[in-house]
């Protein structure tokens, strides 16, 4: 990773300034097509279990938009399809999310990281443009994982 760009600080930043409850990013350990992925950096979380979850590419939250390369964006959890599998999406179980947005990562036209923001307790995502919350200047055309 690039040794000038502080990703902690950014999270910080993102979460404070969007007002999220949560924010995470998950990064792929390997560069193959089964690579783990781990969620590397947060802020605003309640516990370490995110340091215990790891993912397929394709499994999870951040498996799913590593994968397709799309965002999710759930804005209740409890009404969309991902409520009767929870147990299949650690980091909502764990930090306890209620509303999300998950956001591909790109570097060299494949994604690399997923940027997960939430909410708890049922407040809502933030009225904000995905297409300028994707650019926000921290990660935009940044290197996310050695070349």
């Amino acid at each position: 990773m690039s040794n000038d760009f502080n990703f902690q600080e950014q999270l910080n930043q993102i979460r404070n300034t969007y007002d999220f409850d949560f924010v995470g990013l998950a990064m792929s350990s390997e560069q193959s097509a089964l690579c783990h992925i781990k969620w590397q950096y947060v802020s605003g979380n309640l516990n370490h279990r995110y340091k215990n979850i790891e993912l397929r590419t394709g499994r999870g939250i951040a498996g799913i938009v590593m994968k397709s390369g799309k965002p999710i964006i759930i804005n209740n959890i409890e009404e969309s399809p991902y409520n009767d599998q929870l147990f299949n999406y650690p980091i909502i179980q764990s930090e306890q999310l209620t509303a999300l947005i998950a956001m591909p990562l790109w570097k060299h036209n494949r994604v690399c990281g997923v940027l997960l923001s939430g909410q708890r307790d049922n407040k809502p995502l933030p009225e904000i443009d995905i297409d300028q919350f994707t650019r926000f200047g921290p990660f935009y055309g940044k290197d996310m994982i050695n070349s």
